[in-house]
């Protein structure tokens, strides 16, 4: 990657962490405007300092750096969140 990662906000930040806590499965929207739906797994800091997310998809493991996620909806019922977005930080539900 040559995009230099930019932080992402920490309200986004803490549903990523939720989400991987508690496994949810989740429909990201990313910057590029394409769609994954996947299990959220873990984060890991790489060694330039970007951060990324590690999600089981149907037949393999996706790292996605967190800066390239635009929108995060749960697909888990009950989750402690339903959607947020990295434009606003904004979370419904």
């Amino acid at each position: 990657m040559t995009n230099r990662y930019q932080p992402i906000d920490h309200r986004l930040q803490n549903c990523l962490d939720q989400a991987c806590d508690a496994h949810y499965d989740v429909r990201l929207e990313l910057t590029d405007s394409s769609t994954l739906e996947g299990q959220c797994i873990n984060t890991e800091i790489h060694p330039d300092r970007s951060q990324w997310l590690v999600c089981k998809t149907r037949y393999q493991y996706t790292k996605i750096r967190l800066d390239f996620i635009a929108r995060m909806k749960s697909l888990t019922p009950e989750a402690s969140f339903s959607e947020v977005s990295s434009a606003h930080a904004m979370v419904k539900g």
